[in-house]
């Protein structure tokens, strides 16, 4: 699609989107330039105090004051669509705003509280009031310094590009903060964490390993391009690749959350962090790599539908949805917090990573069925078989046009719950589909631009390393080679 209509669609044009008949277009045109304006308002208008790049995590309401704060983790879900669309989309106007941003990141590094501070434990501080004051009864969570140092990488990677002029100011004074958190999680990282979902269980954490890889990984490339040393952060990367790979269930052919999957301590390890990972580590230059999760690969493909099913056995508003239909998301199986309901946020995510998968497929020119998501092609055709299909086959032409057409059967269902103001909430009611809980959530607003953006082929800048090798046919082939290779920037 051409970039004007991508920029109308995502409220960056005056001009309106040209009429259609495409109920997801349609949607999109009026849902895109909303979320974006909410998202500016709770970040420039949640009132006096509020710290400059603050970004609120609802619209402001004071009858419900535990939601208005600054979330580390929620924020950099917003900052990751904003810094997409300055990069890939040019939108200067976003410039002041991530000097903003960036600046209330490094000062969240700074902030003494319970957790600790910089050199024990303040780094995982996650929550904090607009002021960037500390909040007493918070629980620090590691997936923080990762996050946060994957943000503040890729505002550096541009920053670097030859049109910026920025290089030096890069060298001297980001990435002191940056690796401030590269140094915390090469320290830390094999640690037990809490897992992504409130409430937390305390165990291994499959979104927060999967963050730590990328901040490595992005923080290693972006270290040897400014003459720093960073030889630890790949070697640390390796080790954390292997783990992440133990949370994978062979069985049931999903990704378990957490290590903790026993039911009676609040978790059977089904849930949507998984796919989270899928869409926010997405880079095309790893194709449909399972090892990292890619959107396409077989793990992620496979997983999608389990998970997917099991969420709508659990909701009453889907549970009698055919088996080729999808379904809402919601955070996992056994969440009970303010409900139990479906999510805004977790199902703009499944559709998200279809929009990426096809566009990766596009981008290879193939793809690929193998015994593990097989599971998932045979929901739209019941006699496809394990191959690699090209793009010019038949076969490749209806998988994709079916997989499309799901997508977008997603994308209907979110529609049919969003408020009348397209100022979408945290979530719908688990049996009468109706929006709820807090309006304006700013992870709900994120995940619907980030879902526009893909739809319309927007790919993420790259943060892996171009040479680095990928997985074999099986998937777990030669795990331990999955190097980094400085000589290509030599």
């Amino acid at each position: 699609m051409r970039l004007s209509t991508v920029l109308s669609l995502l409220g960056f044009a005056a001009s309106p989107l040209l009429a259609s008949a495409d109920p997801v277009a349609d949607y999109f045109s009026k849902l895109a330039p909303i979320s974006r304006s909410v998202l500016l308002h709770n970040v420039t208008g949640p009132g006096a105090g509020a710290d400059p790049g603050v970004v609120a995590a609802i619209i402001p309401d004071p009858s419900i004051p535990e939601f208005n704060v600054y979330w580390v983790r929620d924020a950099c879900l917003v900052y990751n669509v904003w810094l997409n669309e300055l990069i890939a989309l040019g939108d200067k106007s976003l410039r002041p705003l991530m000097d903003d941003v960036t600046l209330a990141l490094v000062r969240s590094q700074h902030v003494d509280s319970i957790s600790g501070n910089i050199y024990n434990g303040g780094l995982e501080e996650p929550v904090f009031h607009l002021d960037l004051s500390f909040i007493r009864n918070a629980s620090y969570r590691p997936d923080g310094p990762p996050f946060r140092a994957a943000m503040l990488i890729k505002y550096a990677d541009w920053l670097l590009e030859p049109a910026q002029k920025n290089g030096t100011w890069v060298a001297d004074n980001l990435w002191p903060a940056i690796n401030l958190d590269l140094q915390w999680i090469s320290r830390t990282w094999n640690q037990s964490s809490y897992d992504l979902w409130w409430p937390p269980v305390w165990g291994g954490s499959y979104w927060t390993a999967a963050l730590q890889y990328r901040a490595l990984i992005a923080g290693a490339r972006l270290g040897h391009k400014i003459g720093r040393d960073v030889v630890d952060y790949p070697k640390k990367a390796a080790l954390v690749l292997d783990y992440m790979q133990s949370f994978w269930n062979p069985v049931e052919g999903f990704m378990t959350e957490t290590t903790i999957t026993d039911v009676a301590l609040g978790r059977s390890g089904f849930g949507s962090a998984a796919l989270t990972v899928s869409v926010y580590n997405y880079d095309q230059n790893l194709g449909c790599d399972p090892l990292t999760f890619q959107p396409c690969s077989d793990r992620a493909l496979s997983a999608l539908k389990v998970v997917g099913d099991k969420f709508k056995a659990m909701f009453p508003l889907t549970d009698n949805t055919p088996a080729d239909k999808p379904g809402w998301f919601g955070f996992f199986t056994e969440d009970e917090f303010i409900g139990g309901q479906p999510q805004f946020f977790s199902t703009f995510n499944a559709a998200e990573q279809l929009y990426a998968a096809l566009n990766t497929w596009d981008k290879i020119g193939s793809l690929t069925i193998t015994p593990v998501s097989l599971k998932f092609f045979v929901q739209f055709d019941k006699n496809v078989e394990v191959g690699t299909y090209a793009k010019n086959s038949k076969t490749y032409s209806q998988l994709t046009v079916a997989i499309r057409s799901y997508a977008d059967e997603i994308i209907v269902i979110t529609a049919k719950g969003t408020p009348a103001d397209f100022v979408l909430p945290m979530s719908v009611h688990k049996v009468t589909g109706k929006p709820c809980g807090p309006r304006g959530m700013i992870r709900s607003l994120a995940a619907a631009l980030g879902a526009v953006d893909t739809y319309m082929g927007m790919p993420p800048p790259s943060w892996s390393f171009p040479k680095r090798r990928l997985a074999g046919s099986d998937g777990l082939q030669d795990v331990d080679s999955q190097k980094v290779y400085f000589d290509s920037y030599a």
